[in-house]
């Protein structure tokens, strides 16, 4: 079998950490054992919005990585404005704040990386004549300026490209906060159908992300989900809180407070030993508006705050807690996430409370793993009736997750989908 080789174009790569590095991360570590060479190039002093060293301890020796500077504007913004634009806000935008989101949504097309497209287009052209091995170029996105760098390299090497979205690009929640105006919309629009049409594959992270791609683009678009490394534990192995916990990993803008949860809670705290029991345990930056509204249900004393934490400290949080929330973001693609948490969450094997839109593919993976209790953004009662159920199955040391039909998202699974498609 003849050995590919290809060039992955991303912008998150260890030491960065936060949920857009691991998709790549998992399913790079089996491209050798699938007869695949592998060239990462990314950037070397990038603005990510978290550094963990520790997952450069998992990156496979094999793989060759290039790292070339990138110049961010928003680099220098960080800390001094609230943008709030698909992110947490700690306080109130400010005028300021709007003006830089503004900038950012009609300036800087397709994001704030826009300014590392040139330069990378010139410095691989370049790069691909003195290896001519390389014959497959994929680009991942967000930031999409990564699939401008690939399709730039298409059109003057014909290399076949292989575009990964893990976010779409107009069709993101977060689109129209960035206030683009008519002549920008008009050129992401332009951007993107270019960049859906000129690759030879489309992949995207779920379903109705595919859809909503298609429309655009009129092509077939292919399904590779997020996937995990799935372990076996012992149960002797994992030591469960103490309290009746339920933890949440990662940012929570308001675009995701879980509203109904709250509204479950406040009932079920009205019992004295359920009041005693509970803990809420928020893992990474909180908007200041989810803990508002935490406030008005009388839950501000269940909230534990702890600061964003190293990937395998998180892991270990995960096996440890009674239950784990994930909530979907209740406007946009709401239908088509599908982050790569719950894949963690999998792994984990611990109940899921999942909050989002009915129908959704979130909704049908839960009730495919039977990995918890999925609930709509009105579902009160049904949330409420489950706690409950759940508050007792701890009173008596019994509960437990009954996860199934996990094979399906293992990460060595799904990276040999990607290998088929080259």
């Amino acid at each position: 079998m003849q050995t590919k080789n290809v060039l992955l174009l991303t912008y998150y790569w260890p030491p960065s950490g936060g949920a857009g590095v691991h998709r790549w991360l998992r399913f790079s570590k089996y491209f050798k054992e699938n007869n695949c060479e592998l060239t990462v190039y990314c950037p070397e002093n990038a603005a990510w919005p978290a550094i963990d060293l520790e997952l450069q301890n998992q990156v496979s020796p094999d793989i060759k990585v290039i790292r070339r500077k990138i110049f961010e504007p928003h680099k220098y913004l960080q800390g001094k404005v609230s943008t709030g634009v698909g992110f947490t806000q700690t306080k109130k935008q400010s005028l300021f704040s709007r003006l830089i989101v503004w900038v950012r949504g009609n300036l800087f097309i397709p994001d704030s990386r826009v300014f590392w497209i040139k330069p990378s287009t010139r410095f691989l052209l370049k790069y691909l004549k003195e290896h001519p091995e390389i014959n497959t170029i994929i680009s991942t996105g967000p930031p999409h300026s990564m699939h401008l760098i690939a399709r730039n390299l298409k059109r003057k090497t014909g290399i076949k490209w292989i575009a990964d979205y893990r976010d779409p690009w107009t069709q993101i929640d977060f689109y129209q906060d960035l206030l683009p105006g008519e002549r920008a919309d008009k050129k992401h629009k332009r951007l993107e159908k270019e960049c859906l049409v000129e690759p030879d594959e489309i992949v995207t992270v779920s379903n109705a992300c595919a859809e909503g791609l298609a429309e655009i683009a009129d092509r077939k678009i292919h399904v590779v989900t997020n996937g995990y490394e799935f372990t076996e534990f012992k149960s002797e192995e994992i030591k469960l809180d103490d309290s009746f916990s339920i933890s949440h990993l990662g940012s929570m803008p308001f675009a995701r407070n879980p509203k109904v949860l709250w509204a479950a809670l406040s009932n079920l705290v009205k019992n004295p030993l359920f009041a005693e029991r509970l803990t809420i345990n928020l893992i990474g930056t909180v908007d200041y508006q989810v803990l508002n509204s935490a406030k008005e249900y009388g839950l501000e004393k269940y909230i534990h705050l702890t600061p964003p934490i190293s990937h395998q400290e998180s892991i270990e949080l995960q096996r440890s807690t009674q239950l784990l929330l994930l909530v979907a973001n209740s406007s946009g693609n709401v239908k088509g996430i599908l982050t790569g948490k719950f894949f963690e969450y999998l792994g984990a094997r611990r109940p899921i409370i999942a909050i989002g839109e009915q129908n959704s593919d979130l909704n049908k993976a839960v009730i495919d793993t039977t990995s918890g209790y999925f609930s709509h953004f009105e579902d009160n009662k049904g949330l409420e009736e489950y706690l409950a159920n759940a508050f007792n199955q701890y009173c008596d040391n019994s509960l437990s997750a009954t996860t199934t039909n996990i094979d399906q998202y293992n990460s060595a699974v799904l990276a040999k989908k990607f290998m088929d498609l080259l």
